[in-house]
């Protein structure tokens, strides 16, 4: 079946900039575009944008290059996903009888949990780029013949368990962080973009299901020596 190479997933970075490029060019030659969306709606916009920059920024220049592949219908659904994101943010906005114009205390409630999810998961994010380097390092290492026992076949287990900020509660807290980035999202909006809740729920079912896989990975590979009270996903829950 068709995959991605390693260099390919790290150039999967392509679905925040084709958004960026939709968003500041082709969007913008789109009909809807003819009306004023509401405040909120571009408020709501302006946080989806900041998380698509972030994750651009980490996707080119953090994350290293390994040799693990992707299948072409992940590396799609990603695009599509990017892609139509933004309508769903702001669709509402645009038809009867549209957001209303004023604001509500959900607004800076969504603010203030972006700005924390999005600084936990830049946080997460480097302390697994972090691990993944060291462990690359340590396989090149190990891979030489001059440090390689004559005859052994054996190989380097670079694996270890992430530790610090929020892996202290759950084995997957960047899964975590993004559900709530696109809650606060929509909370943002005033609660006003209800297409938006599809994207959640797409997002909160799929992160949960790789949730709970990384947890029985994690457990299975390091058995006991895994922390027994770390969750999968969500704190002193689940």
């Amino acid at each position: 079946m068709p995959e991605l190479s390693g260099a390919g997933m790290r150039f999967f970075g392509h679905r925040y900039l084709l958004f960026e490029q939709w968003l500041l060019g082709g969007s913008t030659q789109s009909k809807v575009h003819t009306a004023n969306p509401s405040k909120l709606a571009v408020l709501s916009l302006v946080l989806f944008t900041i998380h698509v920059l972030i994750r651009l920024k980490e996707c080119v220049y953090d994350q290293p290059s390994t040799d693990a592949k992707m299948h072409i219908g992940q590396y799609a659904v990603g695009i599509v996903f990017y892609l139509a994101t933004p309508l769903a943010v702001v669709a509402d906005s645009y038809y009867p009888p549209g957001w209303a114009s004023q604001t509500s205390w959900t607004v800076p409630v969504g603010i203030a949990i972006f700005i924390y999810a999005s600084i936990h998961q830049w946080r997460c994010h480097q302390i697994l780029y972090g691990l993944r380097r060291r462990g690359l390092d340590a396989k090149s290492t190990d891979l030489d013949p001059a440090s390689t026992p004559k005859g052994s076949s054996a190989q380097p287990d670079n694996y270890a368990i992430p530790t610090g900020d929020l892996f202290r509660y759950v084995s997957c807290p960047h899964f975590l962080c993004e559900i709530l980035i696109y809650i606060s999202i929509w909370l943002a909006s005033a609660c006003q973009a209800t297409t938006l809740l599809w994207v959640i729920g797409w997002t909160a079912i799929n992160l949960c299901i790789t949730a709970r896989e990384s947890q029985q990975w994690y457990r299975a590979r390091f058995g006991s020596g895994y922390p027994r009270d770390r969750r999968a996903l969500v704190p002193f829950v689940w």
